[in-house]
Order: structure tokens, then sequence, then C-alpha cells
């Protein structure tokens, strides 16, 4: 699969994430309704002068959901992430599109292999610039990096 088509699906399941934190549901949308919703339609990002279609893979999109789906508890994520957290506002008061991003790159992270983690999480924080401020990515990195090296969620 192209790079560009990976970065476009990641940035599609951010914005799955997104959509289901917005709507303050706990049980997920499905994931074919949002591919038929989302896929081929424009989108800007803060640094863009002009719309893109959103392009994605839908199998890889799928395979990204289950991670999310099977192998994300919020609840637990959420208590650690306020652990790492050395500012006043605790992760529950977070923007939705931060915390959508985190929770993308965790679940992706727990079904990458070790070789390859770091370029998806160079990925996501690309993607981050784009939809966030330079501060707010940095600080989604600092967080990453604290989170991947407790729970060691990196495959071997």
């Amino acid at each position: 699969m192209q790079n560009f088509i990976k970065s476009q699906t990641r940035l599609a399941f951010v914005q799955y994430i997104f959509q289901n934190e917005f709507l303050q549901t706990d049980t997920l949308e499905s994931i074919d309704d949002f591919q038929k919703h989302f896929y081929d339609t424009n989108i800007a990002t803060i640094n863009q002068k002009k719309e893109i279609k959103l392009k994605f893979n839908k199998n890889f999109l799928n395979k990204l959901f289950s991670s999310l789906k099977n192998n994300i508890d919020k609840k637990n994520i959420i208590e650690d992430l306020n652990g790492f957290i050395d500012i006043n506002r605790k992760f529950e008061k977070w923007d939705k599109i931060l915390k959508s991003i985190i929770f993308a790159i965790i679940a992706e992270l727990l079904i990458t292999e070790k070789n390859k983690v770091k370029i998806v999480f160079n990925d996501y924080l690309n993607i981050s610039k784009s939809l966030i401020s330079q501060k707010e990515t940095k600080l989604v990195n600092a967080i990453i990096q604290k989170y991947i090296d407790k729970n060691e969620i990196i495959k071997k």
C-alpha cells in the first residue's frame, strides 16, 4: 500500500474516533457506515489552502477499527495518561481531537511490529501537525512516548 494512502487511512481513523468522541457515544458506530459517508469526500486541514479528497484503504481501516474495538480499554488508558500529565488539566478535559489522535496512535501501535513503530508514530505526528498546534503535537509525542515505555505495548 502506498504511504500516502496509509496516511489518508490513518487520518480517516482519527476522524472516525473524533466523530465518536464528539457524539459522545459509548458504542462505536459501524465502520461500514463511516466508510460510506467519508470515502472520497473533500477535507481541508490547517496548513492546506485547498481541499483534498479523502481516500483510504478500507481493509486497513477495518484492521485499525478492530484494534480499537478489541484492544482499547479507554478507562485504563485514561488512568495511565493522567499519571503522565504534568499540567493541571486532566486527559478527560482535553480537546476531542487530541484524545482522538492519542487513541488512534495507541490502537495502531498495539498491532504494529516493533521495527515499524517509528514509521507509524511519525506518520501520526505528521497528521497531528495538520490538525493541532505544534505545542499540542509535542504534548502528544511526549505522552505517547511515556505510554509506550510504561506499557510495553510494542509487539516483539
